[in-house]
């Protein structure tokens, strides 16, 4: 996992499967930037294969978290095949899907 922050809103890039375990790693983390007051996160899943559906369960409570706290997480870069794990757990409608980092990043600052 790859971390990039500015101001306003942090980018994480993620890579390979991810596990429930993987997960764990990456609600800490989430946590830690919550903790940070930064809780406007741009999930990057362009090198993402396959994500557990448990972990995507997690993200979605996750995320929820974060929209109370004024925040949002928003994912970018999801495969057919990854998008489609999230629909199949009907979580894909609790997050901003957008096409690339950048247009994610604009939307938290306009």
């Amino acid at each position: 996992m790859m971390l990039t922050t500015n101001e306003t809103v942090t980018v994480l890039r993620l890579a390979g499967d991810i596990s429930p375990g993987d997960m764990d790693k990456l609600a800490r983390t989430l946590t830690d930037l919550v903790l940070d007051n930064k809780a406007k996160v741009v999930l990057n899943f362009r090198q993402v294969k396959h994500v557990s559906l448990n972990a995507i369960s997690k993200l979605a409570e996750r995320n929820q978290r974060f929209r109370a706290l004024g925040g949002e997480i928003k994912l970018v870069g999801l495969i057919p095949y990854v998008a489609n794990l999230f629909k199949l757990v009907g979580a894909y409608s609790h997050f901003d899907v957008v096409a690339d980092e950048e247009e994610a990043v604009a939307r938290f600052e306009s």
